[in-house]
């Protein structure tokens, strides 16, 4: 007897603890569910691809484009260490089809590590997309890939819900992941926020099939998620804690796990995890050929300022080679940049953040009808609390939570992207709501119907800028400057809106206060640059000559003065209404004098 139980697969389970796997769909379903997917990627694509060609690169995205670019061809990872390079690497994919991108990567052998990082590689970065190459027709290549992940992000909603709800309100959630404009809006730039959501979201989804039937291709799939997240961005190891809690849960309180399986999973993530990172970096300790170029941002004073218990551990894990070098560094950089950090709230600036400003984002960025539809939800569960569905509840109320609790708590106060993991659970709950009202037949019928019709409108408000996307409890989108700044509303997207509409206006140049690391140049915009001025302006006399009486356009996180030193140099514009507001997030004004004299 003592054998045999030797003898067992630790992924193993009771009968008792398992659920009965589900009957297979009749062909009929099969069908429907593909002509349901595919109808949703070609709606979805179609919205992502349309609002993404109207705009100009946001502020990261030539970092993450350069970074994905050079670690492909050149197998070069000290562009930038603030981020893994997986998803960089994944977006820069269809590059390595166009034949004619110049690259120069000598400059990064020139400068000392620790500088190149903090200083260098912002115009490293804008210099590769725009001085020699063609930066929309790398970028539009590059956002396709992001598209591919919301689709796939898409699917694994519909799946979730179809198993829990059934197939109608799967197709609901569909509507609603399509309509859903901060996932639309990232779901399209080349970052890491949209992937850290996808990872995140697949590893809950994994682990409830696993807790389903914990089998050898579920315990796959769940680790594969897991692995590519912890490698995806540095933000995405909040997974330890939510699958630590999960796990707790299922074996402790709903004990469809038992103890040693869950010692099992946790062991066989945190391995495979160890793996990926150094997959994720060829298995090389030195981030470049040169195996003495290294980053010590230990050595550095603010960082060893702002973090110096962190400093010192991770300057002991280097000793060791245990990561590597840039995986560990870039993670150090990344908190201590964390810490301090200027941000804004209706008026307000801190350099630490607030601990209402996710709370706030999250209530003024999101559409209303999701959130009364997930409030919906909420009650219905506390009210009718079954053990089926207060498990379900765990699976997406506790990822919410501990992501929540560790935003409330960061000092990074720049945009609801941070966030955005969130929201795939979100769609989940208001998709459960909508199953509640639809229980309740013509009278929930009709809830949800107007409910539906409400978020459609919001919406159709704010696309194809989705990204300035605020509700109607701040008035919408025209409003969302004056309560936050960043990538909320302003991240250097509507260069290109700018441009059109001064060809509208025959305006020959105009006066310019531009937040973002794309040119203006590239898109034949001939302008004087205002303070802040960015790093890439020319250093003549003309980049900063003036010309009054003109047009000034100012963007919306230089309009609320988010970076400027006295945070009161765009003040008397803030009570001048503007002759054009392009894509919410430039206003152009016509000033007749200069108003810093």
């Amino acid at each position: 007897m003592g054998n045999s139980s030797r003898r067992k697969c630790p992924l193993k389970q009771p009968a008792a603890a398992v659920d009965p796997a589900p009957p297979p769909l009749p062909r009929e379903n099969s069908r429907a569910t593909a002509v349901v997917l595919l109808a949703f990627a070609l709606v979805f694509t179609a919205l992502a691809v349309v609002s993404y060609r109207r705009t100009s690169a946001t502020w990261d995205e030539p970092i993450h484009l350069t970074d994905g670019y050079v670690t492909l061809v050149r197998h070069d990872y000290r562009v930038d260490p603030e981020h893994p390079p997986l998803l960089r690497m994944w977006s820069a994919l269809p590059l390595l089809a166009i034949g004619d991108i110049k690259l120069d990567t000598s400059p990064i052998d020139r400068t000392e590590p620790n500088v190149w990082a903090l200083t260098t590689v912002f115009g490293f970065t804008h210099a590769f997309l725009y001085d020699g190459n063609d930066a929309d027709r790398l970028l539009y290549a590059a956002r396709f890939m992001t598209v591919v992940a919301g689709v796939v992000l898409g699917a694994l909603i519909f799946f979730l819900v179809r198993e829990w709800f059934g197939f109608p309100t799967a197709v609901v959630a569909l509507a609603f992941y399509t309509l859903e404009p901060n996932l639309l809006a990232h779901g399209s730039l080349v970052t890491t926020d949209f992937g850290a959501a996808l990872f995140i979201f697949a590893t809950v989804y994994c682990l409830w099939r696993f807790r389903r039937r914990p089998t050898a291709a579920t315990a796959a799939w769940l680790t594969l998620s897991f692995a590519l997240g912890i490698v995806s961005k540095f933000t995405v190891l909040i997974l330890v804690p939510i699958v630590l809690i999960l796990l707790v849960g299922c074996v402790w309180t709903f004990r469809t796990l038992n103890v040693r399986t869950a010692i099992a999973v946790l062991a066989l993530l945190a391995a495979a995890s160890y793996v990926a990172i150094w997959a994720n970096y060829g298995f090389r300790y030195a981030p470049g050929p040169s195996s003495s170029w290294l980053y010590h941002f230990q050595d550095n004073r603010i960082v060893r300022q702002q973090v110096p218990r962190l400093a010192s551990i991770v300057a002991w894990v280097d000793s060791h080679h245990l990561v590597p070098n840039v995986f560990s560094q870039g993670f150090l950089l990344g908190q201590a940049k964390a810490q301090v950090r200027p941000a804004f709230v209706m008026g307000k600036y801190s350099a630490q953040g607030w601990w209402y400003y996710f709370p706030l984002a999250f209530a003024i960025k999101t559409p209303l009808s999701a959130m009364v539809l997930a409030l919906l939800a909420l009650i219905a569960i506390a009210v009718r609390p079954r053990a089926d569905l207060l498990e379900r509840a765990m699976f997406l109320i506790f990822p919410v939570a501990v992501y929540m609790a560790f935003a409330i708590n960061s000092h990074m106060n720049i945009g609801l992207r941070h966030i955005l993991p969130i929201y795939p659970f979100l769609i989940v709950l208001a998709a459960a709501g909508a199953h509640q009202l639809l229980a309740w037949r013509r009278p929930g019928a009709i809830a949800l119907a107007v409910l539906g019709l409400f978020w459609v409108v919001e919406f159709g408000r704010a696309y194809p800028s989705v990204l300035a996307f605020f509700n109607v409890l701040v008035g919408g989108p025209r409003n969302g400057y004056r309560y936050l700044a960043d990538s909320n509303v302003d991240w250097g997207q509507d260069l290109k809106g700018l441009k059109a509409w001064m060809d509208r206006n025959h305006v020959s140049h105009i006066d310019l206060a531009y937040f973002g690391n794309a040119d203006p140049a590239y898109y034949g915009i001939d302008c004087a640059y205002l303070p802040p001025q960015p790093d890439f302006a020319p250093k003549t006399a003309a980049a900063r000559q003036t010309r009054f009486p003109g047009y000034v356009a100012v963007s919306a996180t230089s309009l609320d003065d988010v970076y400027t030193e006295k945070h009161d140099f765009y003040e008397p514009l803030r009570y001048q209404a503007p002759v054009a507001i392009i894509g919410n997030s430039i206003f152009v004004y016509w000033v007749e004098r200069p108003w810093w004299y």
